[in-house]
This record gives structure tokens, C-alpha cells and sequence, in this order.
């Protein structure tokens, strides 16, 4: 840059110029002002030259401004902190944000991708997302901090994930908030056992998550966990995972004999209905096809699992399915496809909770019908304290690897006269 005193000029009347008024100027220097600047300044005017540049980079460690510059070894830029006595560098030829590498990696680059997009090899895209994702606070925590408008709806569900050095893929188990679409919570473990699923409900009980009803498929290991920690909750069995669990009882793939049968009871899951209704509907069913031993038995099943299937009854708003989370499950076994496998259990771990990090902060924009007002809205965004703004949430989530320092007051350090 290069601080001029001199009459007042415009770059547009470089060939007749007319002193104004004196002033203070900053005017980038490029090879073509070069030329304009002696032409403009021939008449013999004071101009003061270059001044000292602003501190573009600060410290990653303690983000001090007090750096110098120790040389550059294979292209990159090496400085020193007098703060904090540690070193850092910088490769300014492909100076990328990291950020940026993990949206993209979560929309479904690969780090070989990522690294063709931004002009490094596959490794050192992995190192950037890597150190950015380590220092991340954990799911859980978010929810426990900042979070308390929960409706006590929970949708319960898992996905099985390829992880290295186990013979089975192993599950992810983690819940979502039924009104406001929040995922409060997500636990990796072994095998879809009780130990997991209570060491998920317990988790649920010390965020203070007011669970009032619980949506699940058939389960038991999810029931009887959530009532051992949540001894008061209602118990929605999943009306489509149950008819599910019929077809492949009655061999519908393969013998069509009772597929009139089963088109008859679908009629008492085709909508809430009441108690009444159900078992006026159900008689009449079982009145039909009591002279079959294999249907007798699905219509007796059916009344005594009644009261699982229409626990909705027992309190508004509850759901008589969970297709809510299996939209999720198939949103993260889309991008699942992309990956091969994960590491270690807690290289998984990690991107688990960067994934699911990012799906409580992506605004909603497909909801319908009673979900509507949630277009446009943050899941995070409608759980979060009274006392938290989003903002607040994604200053704590998205900190930066290198700090840009603001720019501080110019400094003249020479000075010559034409």
C-alpha cells in the first residue's frame, strides 16, 4: 500500500489534473499505478512509502498477533509465537478452510474428492477434517447445555455400520424429538443389546429429557430398558413394523393363501382409530377366518398386543409409527454408501457425532402437512434455551483453524521525497 499526501486526484483525470483540497490517501499498488503514481507526482509532492502490512495470520494455539516469520521449507510458511513459544506454518499456495472440507465431506465428497477439489493430496484433507472434527463438542453435550423444549415424544431406532476389525457390522442407536424433529442423543455399541439400550436411556434421563411417550419396532429389549430408567412411559408399538412381522409369519412372499387375510386386518392399522372401534373391527375379522388355526392365532397375537398398538390413544400427538427416523435412517444409509468402512470404533464415533452434529443444524425444507412451520427452521434452532441464540451455537461449533486477526492501524516505516 502506499500512503500519499498530495493534492486531491481521481484515477479518471490522470491527464489534467486539479489540486482540490489536500489529503490522506491508500492506494493499492499494481504495476500500472506504478506509472501513474510518478506521473501524478511529478510536480515534486511529498508522498510517504510503504507502510508496514496488517498481521494476516495469529497463533492457532493461543491466537496471538505476536508472530514472526522463520523462513519456508517446501513451500510453506514458517512462524514463530513469542506468546506461547510454539511453532505453526502455513502452505499459503493452498490455503483452504477447513470447514469447508468437512460440509463438503458430509454432502458426500470423499477425501479423495475433497482433496482434487482443493488442490491437496487425499491425506492432508484428511488431517484437516480430522483435527477439526477432534476438538467438536459431543452431541450429548449440546443437548444438555442448551437444550430443553422437547415435546417427550421419543422415536427410537438403529443403523448397522461397517466398522474394522468386528465380523458384523455393529448398531448406532440414537432417538429423535417427534414435534420438533431434534435428535437428542446417539450411543455406538457392539450389538442392539439391553446393556446398550440402557446405557442410551440412562444418558436420556441425565440430559433431563422428559420422556413421556416412546415409539419403537417390536423390539423388547427398547421397552424394557426405557422402563426400567422411564418407569411411567408410554409404549407405542410400530403399527408398520408390526404388519411387517405378519407377512413374514403368514410366508406371504411365497404362498398368496392368505394375502385376502392380511388385506382385512391392514384395515384396523390404516388410521388412529379408538379402542372401541378397534376391537368392533377386530371381532369382525376373527368372526371370518376363526375356522383357521394360523389366522385364529395372528387375531388373538393382534388382542393381546392391543394395548401396545394403541398406546396413541393415551396421549395427544403421539405417532403410530416411526417412519419419522426411518427417513432418517435412510438419509444416513445414503451417505453410509459413499463410505467403505470406518477404521476404528472411535474414528466412527467421531464422524458419527460430526454427522448428526450437522443434521440438528441443517434447516429443514420438505415438511408437510402438520410440519410445515418447521421449513426453513434449525432443529437446534427450536429446542435451545430461552437463554441461547443459534448464533451463539455455531460460534461454539464452527471454529476455525487458522484466526484472522482484525486489521489494526497503518504504520508508515519509510519515507522519501520526489
Amino acid at each position: 500500500m502506499l500512503l500519499i499526501t498530495t493534492p486531491q486526484f481521481y484515477p479518471e483525470q490522470e491527464e489534467t489534473l486539479r489540486p482540490l483540497h489536500f489529503g490522506l490517501f491508500l492506494w493499492p499498488i499494481t504495476p500500472s499505478f506504478r506509472s501513474k503514481v510518478s506521473f501524478w507526482l511529478g510536480e515534486g509532492y511529498l508522498y510517504l512509502g510503504y507502510i508496514k502490512r496488517w498481521k494476516k495470520y495469529s497463533c492457532p494455539k493461543c491466537s496471538s498477533k505476536k508472530i514472526i516469520k522463520r523462513g519456508v521449507r517446501r513451500g510453506k510458511l514458517k512462524f514463530f509465537c513469542k506468546d506461547c513459544s510454539s511453532w505453526f506454518q502455513i502452505n499459503r499456495a493452498s490455503e483452504i478452510k477447513n470447514l469447508s472440507i468437512i460440509s463438503d465431506h458430509f454432502l458426500g465428497l470423499s477425501f479423495r474428492s475433497l482433496g482434487i477439489k482443493y488442490g491437496v493430496n487425499a491425506s492432508t484433507a484428511y488431517r484437516r477434517y480430522n483435527s477439526e472434527v477432534k476438538s467438536r463438542i459431543q452431541c450429548v453435550d449440546i443437548t444438555r447445555k442448551y437444550c430443553s423444549k422437547f415435546c417427550g415424544i421419543l422415536l427410537v431406532d438403529g443403523k448397522y455400520i461397517l466398522v474394522k476389525g468386528y465380523e458384523r457390522k455393529i448398531p448406532v442407536i440414537y432417538g429423535v424429538d417427534y414435534l420438533t424433529h431434534d435428535i437428542i442423543h446417539f450411543v455406538l455399541g457392539t450389538g442392539e443389546n439391553y446393556r446398550l439400550l440402557l446405557k442410551f436411556f440412562t444418558s436420556l434421563r441425565l440430559v433431563n429429557y422428559p420422556l413421556q411417550a416412546l415409539v419403537s419396532d417390536d423390539n423388547p429389549n427398547i421397552r424394557e430398558a426405557c422402563l426400567s430408567v422411564y418407569p411411567n412411559t408410554i409404549f407405542q408399538l410400530c403399527q408398520n413394523h408390526y404388519k411387517q412381522n405378519l407377512r413374514i409369519s403368514l410366508n406371504l412372499s411365497n404362498d398368496p393363501t392368505y394375502i385376502p387375510f392380511m388385506k382385512n386386518v391392514e384395515t384396523l392399522f390404516c388410521r388412529k382409530m379408538g379402542t372401541e372401534e378397534f376391537k368392533i373391527r377386530a371381532s369382525k375379522i376373527y368372526d371370518c377366518y376363526k375356522h383357521d388355526d394360523l389366522a385364529k392365532k395372528v387375531m388373538l397375537d393382534i388382542a393381546r398386543r392391543s394395548p401396545d398398538l394403541l398406546a396413541y390413544s393415551k396421549l395427544p400427538n403421539v405417532p403410530r409409527t416411526n417412519n419419522l427416523i426411518e427417513s432418517f435412517n435412510s438419509h444416513l444409509e445414503g451417505r453410509l454408501k459413499t463410505i467403505k468402512g470406518f477404521e476404528s470404533f472411535k474414528t466412527a464415533n467421531t464422524w458419527l457425532n460430526q454427522y448428526f452434529i450437522q443434521r440438528r443444524l441443517k434447516p429443514f425444507t420438505d415438511c408437510t402437512k402438520q410440519f410445515r412451520n418447521l421449513n426453513g427452521k434449525r432443529s437446534l434452532q427450536i429446542t435451545l434455551k430461552d437463554s441461547y441464540k443459534i448464533e451463539d451455537i455455531l460460534k461454539l461449533i464452527k471454529w476455525p483453524f487458522l484466526q484472522r486477526s482484525p486489521p489494526g492501524p497503518a504504520i508508515c516505516i519509510q519515507f522519501s521525497i520526489v
